[in-house]
């Protein structure tokens, strides 16, 4: 069983039972009484702009949407999102999200899945009446297809008047029922930040093939009579010029609406004030050059563990990082424990959010407690000494991501990491993922049953990769772990190359990696296995959200899901409160930064390199979401990976450059198990076959790839054109083709 299946299925008892006193605590009535629900219950909150009453059925939906946002001079974009408290989803509590933290933003996601609600559509009759009976159902099916001159979704950049590649979808959840599918509108490549986008819908039908109208309420707007009178004139001057300039007859439209993509400056500029703060502490202020400068992370070392025939030696300790975050650090978790019997440190009590001294958005040092010790622990490889105890081969330093609310130990005692320690002499150095690391399931529970706390996650997360940045240029300066014994041969040498700093990130580590990887200074090269981006799009798809959580001992374990479906039972808010969350977690994943994540570079920051393993079929994270972050971060893919007929759609690669052979710079490249073709909808994989999620890391070839990457950022296809087969094929007899070696 995969260690992060494992994992979940022990901890989500934590989870469940936490909820149950959580929901039970909220104190309903305690704060104003929501309106959220259909906007025909809404008595007058309509008129007063806290709804949008063109969709009907909730009221924020269409979403996201710049009705919701108010003129703002001092933002990048001219405005600021501005959610009412009274139109928010509400809890089984009848407790409203609170949308302070969600109006901090001056847009919204350049992820950001459009949700609105179309009473009786049905995408395949639709698509069908376009493009003929043979149409694929959505546009994930055929992402080109939504390019078509007659698409019945249409999305423009208002700021360039193109036509932008979409994903369509409606919600077929296992727990939505025929009459709560959501529309859900995902972009096939992330929205530009700080462009406008408009959204139409026409020509929408449905099972019989009939054209659906618009709704009463819309249908007063194209009319001029709308009830709303701003949104009217919004609407008269901003969205139907656009539509109607691309080619769109305005006059049968369903719907449509417009939204402002948040700035760079919003989406990353706390995460990089912090690293810019913290650096210049150490008296370095120039981050682009990739030349260390100042001095040394003050660091401590707590033990070392002796060798276990993967490691020479697993050195324990912590570096300290100025702290950004309000609450006090708690030194010792008595109930928590490391493998040989040691207390585990916690990072930081739940709840816990930046502080704001300034009066702007920008986080400021917690003038209490100025500092926190950041954890980490290093496997030193075999390789890199010989049975004198002398250096024979310094090893390669990799800062270590793990997976989902996982532990730093992971790279070095779990199969996750191990595989590189004597297979590619790589020194692997594990940092807890503050935010979404095992510390962090209180919170967790406490944001699944109240999205009000999710702004926790997110800047914890960002306080998470201060932290990998701290370690790792410990791990680079020359008067840092070189200097320690910890880290010295028999003679006093650094057992690693300290010349060179890369990352190595799995599942978890890979999706949080490449944000991480779009704000360093100290490495360019990236590995992230089995990735993807944007939770929004990846949780509906994933056995560890979606499906049940296999245990042994204890199999058919609910997953996560459960305990938000419980908080937020309808189905058309679950939907909406995963676009909300998305606009925080931006934040803190690589979907916020995957636009700089490559070769467009934040300021004071180098450009870097990413290869992509994707494990196809993936049970956890779903490759449709590895895909668009490949075509965000401009990564080409190794076309020969996949065999013919291995891919969900029918121009496989869709918006992806191709290459064979070798390719310099950021790619993506398939690994195939055998198991069934992904489903293209937002449900998770059939419990058919073994999960392949873990299968990449363990990959001998992919190995031998992954190491040339890092020391080069080339990519080699290591299996000289032949479809990469992993050792785990055939894993079902399903596989149409057979599996090679």
């Amino acid at each position: 069983m995969d260690v992060e299946l494992l994992t979940m299925s022990r901890t989500l008892r934590v989870l469940l039972v936490v909820l149950s006193f959580v929901t039970a605590a909220l104190p309903a009535g305690a704060l104003p009484a929501p309106v959220a629900g259909p906007v025909a219950d809404v008595a007058g909150a309509a008129g007063l702009g806290v709804c949008d009453d063109s969709d009907g059925r909730h009221c924020l939906l269409p979403f996201p949407n710049d009705h919701f946002t108010v003129e703002d001079a001092s933002q990048v974009t001219g405005q600021r999102v501005d959610l009412s408290i009274l139109g928010m989803p509400q809890n089984v509590a009848g407790k409203p999200i609170d949308p302070t933290e969600y109006n901090r933003n001056d847009g919204f996601s350049p992820g950001q899945p459009a949700v609105t609600f179309v009473p009786g559509l049905d995408l395949d009759a639709t698509w069908q009446a376009v493009v003929g009976a043979d149409a694929a159902a959505t546009t994930v099916d055929d992402p080109a297809r939504s390019l078509h001159a007659d698409a019945p979704i249409v999305v423009i950049d208002a700021d360039t008047g193109e036509r932008h590649p979409v994903l369509d979808e409606l919600d077929h959840n296992a727990h939505t029922g025929e009459d709560e599918r959501s529309l859900i509108v995902r972009p096939a490549v992330n929205y530009t930040e700080g462009h406008r986008y408009v959204i139409g819908l026409r020509d929408l039908r449905d099972a019989s093939g009939a054209v659906l109208p618009a709704g009463a309420a819309f249908a007063d707007y194209l009319a001029g009579e709308g009830a709303q009178a701003d949104k009217q004139a919004h609407l008269d001057t901003e969205v139907l010029p656009v539509l109607q300039a691309a080619g769109v007859d305005t006059d049968e439209l369903y719907l449509a609406w417009d939204f402002t993509v948040a700035s760079w400056q919003n989406l990353a500029g706390r995460m990089l004030h912090i690293r810019d703060e913290a650096f210049a502490q150490l008296g370095d202020r120039d981050l682009e050059d990739l030349v260390v400068e100042g001095v040394a992370p003050t660091f401590t070392i707590d033990y070392v563990d002796t060798a276990d025939g993967n490691s020479d030696r697993v050195v324990h300790g912590a570096v300290t990082v100025p702290n950004f975050l309000q609450l006090p650090q708690d030194p010792i978790d008595p109930g928590r424990m490391d493998r040989d019997g040691h207390d585990v440190p916690m990072q930081q009590v739940p709840g816990s959010r930046f502080v704001y001294l300034d009066g702007d958005d920008l986080p400021d040092i917690n003038p209490v407690a100025p500092t926190m010790q950041i954890p980490f622990v290093c496997a030193v490889p075999t390789t890199a000494v010989d049975e004198d105890g002398l250096v024979s081969d310094p090893a390669r330093m990799a800062l270590y991501g793990h997976g989902l609310l996982g532990q730093r130990i992971e790279g070095a005692y779990w199969s996750g990491g191990r595989h590189m320690l004597t297979d590619q002499n790589t020194m692997n150095c594990g940092v807890d993922w503050i935010g979404m690391a095992q510390e962090d399931l209180a919170n967790v529970a406490m944001i699944l049953s109240d999205a009000s706390n999710m702004g926790s996650l997110a800047d914890r997360g960002q306080q998470g990769f201060l932290g990998f940045l701290m370690v790792g240029r410990a791990m680079l300066h020359p008067d840092g772990f070189a200097t320690d014994p910890a880290f010295q041969d028999a003679a006093g040498q650094p057992v690693m190359d300290t010349s060179v700093l890369t990352y190595d990130g799995n599942s978890q580590g890979a999706i949080m990696g490449g944000a991480l990887t779009a704000v360093a200074p100290d490495f360019t090269n990236a590995v992230l296995g089995v990735p993807g981006m944007n939770y929004s799009t990846l949780l509906n798809r994933s056995v560890d959200w979606e499906g049940e959580l296999f245990d042994a001992e204890e199999p058919g374990l609910p997953a996560y899901s459960q305990v938000m479906y419980q908080a937020y039972p309808d189905a058309v808010e679950q939907q909406l409160v995963f676009s909300l969350i998305q606009m925080l977690w931006d934040r803190s994943e690589s979907n916020g930064y995957a636009h700089h994540m490559t070769d467009d570079p934040y300021p004071n920051t180098p450009a870097h390199r990413v290869l992509l393993h994707v494990a196809f079929g993936d049970f956890q994270v779903a490759n449709l979401a590895a895909e668009v972050q490949a075509r965000t971060v401009g990564a080409a893919v190794l076309e020969t990976a996949l065999a013919d007929g291995r891919h969900w759609a029918r121009d496989p690669f869709f918006g992806l450059e191709r290459f064979s052979g070798s390719h310099a710079g950021s790619a993506l490249v398939y690994m195939d198990s055998g198991n069934l073709v992904p489903p293209s909808g937002n449900v998770p994989p059939a419990h058919e076959g073994s999960d392949p999620h873990g299968h990449p890391r363990h990959d001998v070839l992919g190995g031998e790839q992954k190491a040339t990457f890092l020391d080069t950022g080339v990519v080699v296809d290591t299996r000289n054109g032949a479809t990469w087969w992993t050792r785990s094929c055939p894993a079902q007899d399903a596989v149409p083709v057979a599996c090679g070696s």
